[in-house]
């Protein structure tokens, strides 16, 4: 056996132990392929400003002058945006009208806390309760099962027992504890009790090697996560967290090196689905956007606005939507931040409710204070628009 089999035998003993419900059948819930989403929340607040580049933007190299190093090399996305320089495989998807960005958007949150912050993007309601998650509330509306790649199960999937969690740090951090319980759970049977001992072996002997296992990368999580979607159909929700975009300093290095994450990790994602990419939808948030200015130690601070990405093999994409409000003073929140626009939950709501075919009394379930939009994202045969 090889190792690589060993991990991924391991993985799923500790899926099924820790997520029992996800083992229980396989039948999907309609008869055609699930329309499936995946939520890439992103912790820490994006720079929407360098991710998304508005080039037409005069003064925003006087805004940022430090900032702007780096950038020559951004993919042009229209005659006003250009696409950080790290985000090849995610042009290519916008190129492709696969993708498209979301400018100036918010949750309406208006405070700069990180905590409040995502509380509000993962409750999904206009004041943010912490019993109740949207992607618990859409579980419980269709029906189907949803698995967050996390080491805790998040707000988002609160209050609903159809969903559950797994990250694969859980069993190689403590693989000792977990091979005693499957050995308590195969006691009854010789043949996986035999290969178990087997695994046992080969793992002691890697130990023994010194050989350790790799820290999980995002990318990797999204190659696992895709793994997961292909073996287990009746899945329709899953959500993947990213860390690492609190830039408060260094933030050229720094963004560069997450956003190149983010790029591997979608690209890993449509790699591993296959043709179930046409039926998978791809959200990508954050709970804030941060300061126009930068501060003093060539980062930036706590802002409003942000950007989304939306991204599928079936999305009508290749656009830059929403109303971009300018970086003048006056058009400033505060007189800091990128005003906001648009809501970002309304835009779930309407990319999901046209990517599934949901009815209006499925979304409003779902997300009871934000409306979907008219924008047409995707062709909805269930609810089309003119």
């Amino acid at each position: 056996m090889q190792r690589r089999s060993l991990l991924k035998a391991l993985a799923s003993g500790a899926i099924m132990l820790h997520s029992p419900t996800l083992f229980a059948s396989n039948k999907v819930v309609n008869k055609k392929s699930l329309k499936r989403v995946v939520w890439i929340l992103q912790r820490g607040a994006v720079d929407s400003l360098h991710t998304i580049i508005p080039t037409f933007e005069k003064n925003l190299t006087s805004l940022r002058p430090d900032l702007m190093t780096g950038l020559e090399n951004a993919f042009p996305l229209d005659s006003q945006f250009n696409l950080h320089p790290s985000l090849f495989n995610i042009h290519g998807l916008y190129m492709r009208k696969e993708l498209s960005c979301v400018v100036a958007t918010s949750t309406g949150y208006k405070g700069r806390s990180h905590f409040d912050g995502q509380d509000h993007l993962e409750s999904g309601l206009e004041n943010a309760r912490l019993e109740s998650g949207w992607l618990g509330r859409a579980m419980d509306t269709l029906g189907s099962e949803g698995i967050a790649i996390s080491k805790t199960q998040p707000l988002a999937f609160r209050n609903s027992p159809r969903g559950s969690n797994f990250y694969p740090s859980n069993f190689n951090n403590s693989i000792d504890g977990l091979t005693d319980d499957l050995a308590a759970l195969y006691q009854y049977d010789e043949k996986l009790t035999k290969t178990l001992n087997s695994g046992i072996e080969i793992k002691n002997t890697l130990i023994s090697d010194g050989k350790k296992h790799p820290q999980v990368s995002f990318s990797k999580l999204c190659g696992e996560c895709a793994d997961i979607m292909k073996s287990k159909p009746n899945i329709q929700f899953v959500m993947l967290e990213s860390g690492g975009w609190d830039t408060h300093k260094a933030q050229n290095v720094r963004l560069s090196r997450e956003l190149r994450e983010l790029d591997s990790g979608i690209a890993q994602l449509k790699y591993g689905l296959g043709k179930d990419w046409k039926n998978t939808l791809v959200l990508v948030t954050s709970e804030f956007g941060r300061t126009v200015r930068q501060n003093g130690t060539q980062g930036t601070d706590h802002g409003t606005a942000g950007c989304i990405f939306i991204a599928g093999g079936s999305h009508l994409g290749g656009a830059i939507l929403g109303t971009w409000p300018g970086l003048s003073d006056a058009a400033l929140f505060e007189k800091r931040d990128l005003f906001p626009t648009s809501n970002t939950l309304s835009w779930v709501s309407t990319a999901i409710k046209q990517h599934i075919g949901l009815d209006s009394t499925q979304i409003k379930a779902i997300f009871p204070d934000h409306s979907p939009y008219n924008n047409k994202l995707f062709n909805d045969e269930k609810n089309p628009l003119p």
